[in-house]
């Protein structure tokens, strides 16, 4: 019953990935956007001189996203590599 389980386990977290997994696909790009806001990270965590644990101060970071659009008019997220190298009017393999 036990070897049953962890199988049928072992399927349902395999299944599970595959909907993560990328699909390549060619787009032609329409146009590049890039953003930048502004995120907050979680501090280390310390132990303070009693023992108790604490998280340090939050800091706060830019964060930049990349964005090509495709000939059809959809945005699709890309990689900082993927985004320097995407030239208008040129195709560029993306994961959907």
């Amino acid at each position: 019953m036990l070897t049953q389980l962890r199988k049928l386990l072992l399927v349902l977290a395999l299944a599970g990935c595959s909907t993560f997994a990328c699909q390549p696909s060619t787009v032609t790009v329409a146009n590049k956007r890039e953003t930048a806001r502004l995120q907050t990270v979680p501090g280390a965590m310390r132990t303070t001189e009693t023992g108790r644990i604490e998280q340090d101060v939050r800091q706060s970071q830019i964060a930049r996203d990349y964005w090509v659009q495709g000939r059809e008019g959809t945005w699709y997220p890309v990689s900082a590599d993927q985004f320097r190298a995407a030239q208008i009017g040129r195709e560029l393999e993306i994961c959907k």
